[in-house]
């Protein structure tokens, strides 16, 4: 449920993006949108960075590279934000997106699983922001925190960068298509290294 609310914002996110693509200021806007994107904006980042690579392809890495520090700099202001400011900016947040029962749930999986289930966060289309706010709240430990938000982050959007520069237009819909088994066969081969260095 939680996804599906998250996902009817993007064709709308997609087809504003038109407007700045072109501009001498996208850089500025892309940065913009995915800091708040990992704060409170309720879209994916992914339709903007994907516009924006098609209308300047052989900028793919830079415009990657500037989503990934910023959508980053997004969950860490997120983190602090489930940290020290819950009560005044974080809880009206989510009861305006009426996403409280889905706050306890992720928050319950991150006291679980906490490294663990902040990079499935920034992989898959769990929203990061929730992620990152019931991290803070939630009391992991920073550094855990953001060693897995960098490897999920660059992942997540190193991917979809990767994909709007070799496929093109198609590059969304197919990445969406294999983007569930792209994080779980990531996860199981991060779960039999450390299952390795366990054991060894």
């Amino acid at each position: 449920m939680l996804i599906s609310r998250m996902h009817s914002h993007v064709h709308q996110a997609g087809a504003h993006s038109a407007r700045w693509l072109r501009s001498r200021y996208a850089t500025a806007v892309l940065a913009a949108i995915s800091f708040a994107e990992s704060l409170f904006l309720p879209v994916l980042i992914d339709p903007f960075l994907v516009a924006l690579i098609l209308a300047r392809r052989g900028r793919w890495l830079y415009y990657t590279t500037v989503s990934i520090v910023f959508s980053i700099a997004g969950g860490i202001a997120g983190y602090f934000v489930g940290l020290w400011f819950f009560d005044v900016v974080a809880q009206p947040l989510i009861d305006l997106y009426n996403l409280q029962a889905d706050f306890v749930h992720i928050s319950s999986q991150i006291d679980q699983s906490g490294f663990v289930f902040v990079l499935i966060g920034a992989i898959t289309p769990i929203p990061y922001k929730i992620v990152a706010i019931a991290s803070g709240f939630s009391h992991i430990t920073f550094v855990t925190f953001l060693i897995a938000s960098i490897f999920g982050r660059i992942i997540r959007l190193g991917l979809v960068g990767y994909a709007a520069y070799a496929v093109g237009p198609h590059a969304l819909p197919v990445f969406r298509k294999h983007l569930l088994s792209l994080a779980y066969v990531f996860l199981i081969l991060l779960l039999s290294y450390l299952l390795y260095q366990w054991l060894t």
